[in-house]
């Protein structure tokens, strides 16, 4: 893939570097040190962002989810577009390095890199000097006395002039795709061919000095067995034996060793190597505010780079340190903290002891950010923490963590508004809490407010929270009028019938509650939207629909305005697009309760249960006793087998509401 690398320090170029998924952010940022080696600028000291987020060396491109073509900015750690190595080491001071000279071993590391591209680029052209000389031996084979010789060195030039790669250090492998890609087999295959042919002109040399030692060579008489012919094909063999040596040398060493090393192998292994962590948190506590930025952000790599880092830093206090740079005056100081922190709370053991020291009120405190990529790293932060435990849930809840999560599921980004969802459902699941949020309406505005959402996810989570607040007081539900037209304007914005099924089963609170019924009924888009949800071929969803015009059936004024609104049309259609049995005797029943001329009495002190046995009662003395047997059963059963919005209450359990939501 294909990456853009724009930067404010260089304003007329683009830099383009070409990488894999699986590679480290650190291998990117060595493709780049080699490109502004070029430029002479190899001091200059960068970061990375993407979408407005700061990539650590220690993370793969894919983690990050990069896109093939995609932009990415080139940031200087300083202020400064010219700042250097050597300046921010001026500015940390000798007393106070960041880590054992970490950048002096990143530049020593970029110039053996260097140094190993120059060796390769300096090998291959020594090489093709050596087939020069090979050619010559492929002409001049034909004039020894062994002429036959020519064709076989012939067939080694041949193999070699043709496949062997040409590189550069500036431009890298060019040439041939297939030279490329198999450089290593024809390293191998033309070491093992010269080294054949080197011994075949050992041996016809060692035949011709056998030669000339059996004939003596009288009186420097060059006749027979001593004559020019086989002195020339003596120095002949001898040369190219030793032509042959140097050049299949040169491939060994470049076959093993030199072309096995990639940009990016000695400079990556330093980015992410372990630093000084005593040193960077004794600066992160001590030093100015360039010195914290930096330290920061150090301790946010050390601590992606593996556990083993996490534990180092807080049996070091890191997690104390951190948690005071989270509130720094200074923004990138809090997001590189924050980054760190994020990192550190992945393992449950490290959460318990930052919600011992208060952090959770500061994380809180930061939802109130201006700054949305802080925001959202909070949020990330508590999501690890009440994800994960239980017993910190209730930190998250007190000193006004409610109304904080409120105010970033009303002003936070599409991301941070899915993390506050499933913190909120994470929280919903906790009897006390849940209790807690339904006697407030904060939680609830928050909650319509997610549901508002483009994102699938955050409206899941949310409706499913309110799922659960519907569990534990209806009323606070129904006292949220807004959410009515939300939930009836769902199939418009999305197709996904999950998200029906969780609207549907809110919907019904509505209906079952007489003033909210008879709004619900003044809505223009109902009597579509419960066809749209009517339609799908979910029978629990059917049945929810069924229910909710049932409710609208056991009082007058609704029955005659549901009439008027022509839900009929939509028992109709659940009746003809029927899942099972079941919901089509619901269907078929209501709609004979909708257009029976006779009104079913008005039960308002009795259950759902009760009124269907007078209701059976009643038509049974008009139509025979068992015409309603089955409708009745319909609707018992989808009283009997309640689902988490159905039945319950503040009593049960976190793991069957999770069933349920499921």
């Amino acid at each position: 893939m294909l990456l853009y690398v724009e930067s404010r320090a260089f304003p007329h170029k683009t830099f383009v570097v070409l990488a894999q998924p699986n590679d480290t952010i650190a291998r990117v940022r060595a493709h780049l040190l080699h490109v502004l080696y070029e430029l002479g600028r190899e001091d200059h000291q960068f970061r990375l962002r993407y979408k407005g987020e700061y990539l650590r060396d220690a993370y793969t491109v894919e983690d990050y989810k990069i896109i093939d073509n995609a932009i990415i900015k080139m940031v200087p750690l300083s202020k400064r577009l010219d700042q250097s190595f050597p300046d921010i080491r001026s500015v940390v001071g000798n007393s106070q390095d960041l880590g054992q000279g970490q950048v002096e071993d990143v530049k020593r590391a970029l110039l053996r890199e260097i140094r190993v591209f120059d060796r390769r680029e300096k090998l291959l052209f020594d090489f093709k000097g050596l087939l020069y000389l090979h050619f010559m031996g492929f002409c001049l084979g034909f004039l020894t006395t062994y002429w036959y010789s020519g064709f076989w060195t012939g067939l080694v030039f041949l193999y070699a002039a043709f496949l062997c790669p040409t590189y550069t250090r500036t431009s890298g492998f060019v040439g041939g795709v297939y030279a490329y890609a198999h450089k290593h087999v024809f390293c191998f295959v033309y070491g093992v061919l010269s080294l054949l042919n080197m011994g075949a002109a050992i041996y016809l040399a060692y035949l011709e000095i056998v030669k000339i030692s059996n004939h003596g060579c009288p009186n420097f008489e060059f006749v027979g067995d001593c004559s020019h012919s086989v002195i020339f094909s003596i120095i002949y063999y001898c040369c190219q034996a030793v032509a042959l040596l140097a050049s299949s040398a040169i491939m060994w060493v470049l076959g093993i060793w030199n072309f096995r090393i990639q940009v990016g192998d000695y400079i990556e292994a330093e980015l992410v190597k372990t630093r000084d962590i005593e040193k960077l948190l004794l600066t992160a506590k001590q030093g100015k505010l360039k010195e914290k930025r930096i330290a920061a952000f150090e301790l946010a790599t050390l601590a992606a780079a593996g556990d083993d880092n996490k534990f180092r830093i807080v049996a070091e206090g890191g997690l104390e340190i951190l948690n005071t740079l989270s509130l720094s005056r200074d923004e990138a100081t809090q997001e590189h903290a924050v980054e760190a922190l994020a990192e550190l709370l992945t393992v449950p053991a490290i959460q318990d002891r930052y919600v011992e020291i208060g952090g959770v009120q500061n994380m809180s405190t930061l939802l109130l950010s201006p700054d949305p990529r802080l925001v959202e790293e909070a949020a990330q932060v508590l999501y690890q923490i009440v994800s994960d435990s239980e017993e910190n849930k209730t930190a998250v809840v007190s000193e006004h963590g409610l109304e904080d999560l409120a105010r970033a599921a009303r002003d936070g980004t599409i991301s941070c508004q899915r993390t506050v969802a499933g913190i909120l459902l994470e929280l919903a699941f906790t009897t006390e809490i849940r209790g807690q949020m339904a006697a407030m309406n904060t939680p609830g505005k928050a909650l319509i407010e997610l549901c508002r959402s483009t994102d699938p996810e955050t409206q899941r989570y949310a409706l499913q929270t309110l799922e659960l607040l519907a569990i534990e007081s209806s009323d606070m539900i129904c006292a949220q009028h807004e959410l009515i037209e939300i939930l009836l304007g769902l199939p418009r914005t999305t197709v996904d019938e999950k998200l029906y099924l969780l609207a549907g089963k809110i919907l019904l609170y509505f209906a079952e509650n007489a003033e909210t019924c008879e709004l619900l009924l003044d809505q223009a888009s109902l009597k579509d939207s419960l066809t749209l949800y009517g339609k799908t071929k979910d029978p629990i969803l059917q049945k929810v629909v069924a229910k909710i015009i049932f409710c609208m059936l056991e009082d007058k004024v609704l029955k005659s305005k549901a009439k008027f609104v022509n839900l009929g049309e939509v028992l109709q259609e659940i009746r003809d697009n029927a899942a099972d049995r079941e919901v089509w005797e619901m269907a078929d029943e209501e709609l004979q309760i909708l257009n029976a001329d006779d009104d079913l009495p008005v039960l308002p002190n009795l259950s759902t249960i009760e009124k269907l046995q007078r209701m059976d009662s009643k038509k049974a003395q008009q139509y025979g006793s068992g015409s309603l047997r089955g409708s009745k059963s319909s609707l018992r059963s989808l009283e009997d087998k309640p689902s988490a919005s159905v039945a319950g209450g503040s009593s049960v359990s976190s793991n069957d509401l999770k069933k349920g939501i499921d």
